[in-house]
């Protein structure tokens, strides 16, 4: 169950709602994706997954989050702080149930006793300015303050999280004084980074376990990204655009490396991650993101390079590649053929698309 679907109120209210049990309450639900083998398309609908650190920010800090509410036209209306929060794991997602009073604000712009609002979410984020009245929800999302820089190190932690943002649109939610009202839609919650995972699979039959990468290495990324999509627009039709700092790759950004995260290792398999800015790998074949690989039986002066770049067809990178976009984890599984090459399966966090090639 992905929302709560009630709507309860009172009896002990003033019909006409001019005592100090006018307030309002709401409940509502935020929700991020856990189960990533649900998802099967990498162009269309569905969210990527996680675990643990991937899916946390701290209600109990109210410092750590902000809720607003806005208008269906994208402006400001006010603050919503809740005074009960609740997180729960289900069996595809992780669940944060909030509940507090709506704003005067909000409730001032009933009419008919129904309510038509925007709510927005932002967590995790670097910093926060406080919008004023009207404000239009783009400068929000599109100012320099709303940007992060890329994590200093991949383990993530309580001090070192991933940003958030997530919008709803509601209404016709009617509004009984005294009350409380359950919205019936969670409140999907976006990563600002994207995941990029290399597995090693081991097969004992060619008696590789005890070959293992020395060193995963990324060409090509953005220092900095924004924490919500261009004018805090929710992905349509499960495509969300590039939202880039300049609206372009910083400047000599294929000249960037960064080292990947190793962070499982056993005779069976080992895995390496890193979490990255929204980075076009498109435009521009020259400057097109990739993934380098060395084994530890290769020697210092072994110069061969084992690559993978961000592309369906690893033969025609100029036609098939695709961004690196937020919220998707982009899955390279290697493994060691019955022949001893070294073969690679692609897979998108939401599509698992089969592109195998030898080195």
């Amino acid at each position: 169950m992905l929302a709560f679907v009630c709507f309860a109120c009172t009896d002990e209210m003033e019909a006409d709602g001019n005592s100090k049990e006018r307030s309002v309450k709401l409940q509502l639900q935020l929700s991020l994706p856990m189960d990533a083998s649900a998802r099967t398309t990498r162009m269309m609908s569905g969210s990527e997954a996680g675990s643990k650190y991937e899916n946390y920010f701290n209600f109990n800090d109210v410092n750590s989050y902000r809720i607003y509410f806005f208008d269906t036209n994208n402006n400001y209306i006010a603050r919503f702080i809740p005074s009960k929060t609740v997180m729960a794991e289900a069996t595809e997602y992780t669940l944060y149930s909030v509940e507090g009073e709506v704003p005067e604000d909000v409730l001032q712009r009933a009419s008919n006793n129904a309510m038509d609002f925007k709510i927005v979410v932002l967590a995790n984020w670097e910093k926060y300015k406080e919008p004023e009245a009207g404000s239009a929800l783009g400068t929000i999302c599109n100012a320099d303050w709303a940007q992060f820089e890329i994590l200093k190190s991949f383990e993530l932690g309580e001090e070192n999280l991933i940003p958030f943002y997530g919008v709803n649109e509601y209404e016709d939610v009617p509004v009984q004084y005294g009350g409380t009202i359950t919205l019936e839609e969670s409140i999907p919650l976006l990563r600002a980074m994207a995941k990029v995972e290399v597995i090693l699979d081991k097969e004992d039959e060619l008696d590789t376990e005890e070959v293992s990468f020395s060193d995963v290495t990324l060409h090509g990324y953005n220092s900095k990204g924004y924490c919500a999509p261009m004018n805090g627009a929710y992905p349509q039709n499960g495509h969300i655009g590039l939202h880039l700092v300049g609206n372009k790759n910083e400047d000599n950004a294929i000249e960037n490396t960064i080292s990947f995260l190793q962070t499982q290792s056993n005779y069976k398999k080992e895995t390496w991650i890193a979490y990255i800015p929204e980075y076009d790998n498109t435009s521009d074949e020259d400057n097109a993101a990739y993934i380098e690989l060395r084994f530890d039986i290769q020697t210092e002066t072994d110069e061969k390079d084992f690559v993978i770049h961000f592309a369906d067809d690893q033969t025609d990178i100029e036609n098939t590649s695709f961004a690196i976009t937020r919220n998707h984890l982009y899955r390279f599984n290697v493994t060691i053929d019955p022949k001893g090459n070294l073969a690679v399966e692609v897979n998108d966090w939401e599509n698992v698309f089969n592109n195998d090639f030898y080195f």
